[in-house]
């Protein structure tokens, strides 16, 4: 009787899980706890559900020292409407591409919207590739706040962003809006489906990190889920630190 194994690959973060999985011969009672198995393999893989799918996005197409934004508003610039908040941050977004673009360097991005927690202002959050010169750029394109805030990726695990990105949920949003808006030009994480045998386990590779690992047996069969990633050796035992904040009116 062989398992089945499904491997989603994204960047440095990597998901696997084996399970037993019904096949027709089986009663009803054996299909009935197959299925269980099944279920729970689905659930651990998460890569259906909004918040799991920006996990593995932005694990395949960004680094840990690329860099997360908050883009704010000074009271007399703040938007009256969510519209004119998406207009702002579209332009600041377009204006980047411009300048990357001008240096032969190609731009990526996921960001959000929000405004329905802490003082309940509109404001922007931002995921985007790194240069070494993005602080004088950030603030020469963003002229309504006083204060942006830089963090690098590195500083949390891709889950706890992904988490912080979509808390709002659909809250706000226009009917049939999207929860958060990526570039054209992300990449999708690899997924790779096979059999292995019935006595394949898992275990986390030398030297990987590992974020999550759970395991059950039954007597009809087992289910293995495992994920972590691969430390970037150039950083030691710690991350990146916090970049910002910076205040943007002293470089206007």
């Amino acid at each position: 009787m062989a398992k089945r194994k499904k491997t989603i690959v994204a960047g440095d973060l990597i998901k696997t899980v084996i399970y037993t999985a019904p096949e027709p011969r089986d009663g009803p009672r054996i299909r009935a706890a197959k299925s269980r198995m099944t279920s729970a393999a689905q659930k651990a893989m998460n890569d259906k559900t909004a918040r799991g799918r920006l996990e593995m996005s932005i694990a395949a197409n960004f680094k840990r020292h690329d860099l997360f934004l908050t883009l704010t508003y000074r009271l007399k610039d703040l938007p009256t409407k969510r519209a004119g908040a998406v207009l702002n941050v579209r332009k600041f977004l377009r204006n980047m591409r411009e300048v990357r673009k001008n240096a032969g360097i190609p731009f990526k991005y996921i960001y959000v919207t929000e405004e329905k927690h802490g003082d309940g202002k509109l404001h922007h959050h931002i995921i985007m590739n790194a240069t070494e010169r993005d602080i004088e750029t950030i603030r020469s394109l963003w002229p309504h706040g006083d204060v942006i805030d830089i963090e690098y990726l590195g500083c949390r695990e891709y889950a706890t962003w992904a988490e912080y990105m979509t808390k709002e949920g659909a809250q706000g949003r226009p009917v049939g809006a999207r929860m958060w808006t990526p570039s054209k030009n992300l990449d999708k994480p690899k997924v790779t489906y096979s059999y292995v045998g019935n006595d394949e386990t898992l275990s986390p590779p030398i030297g990987a990190h590992v974020l999550e690992w759970e395991e059950k047996v039954t007597e009809f069969g087992s289910y293995c889920y495992i994920k972590y990633y691969f430390p970037p050796k150039h950083w030691g035992e710690e991350p990146p630190q916090r970049r910002g904040p910076w205040p943007l009116m002293s470089c206007l």
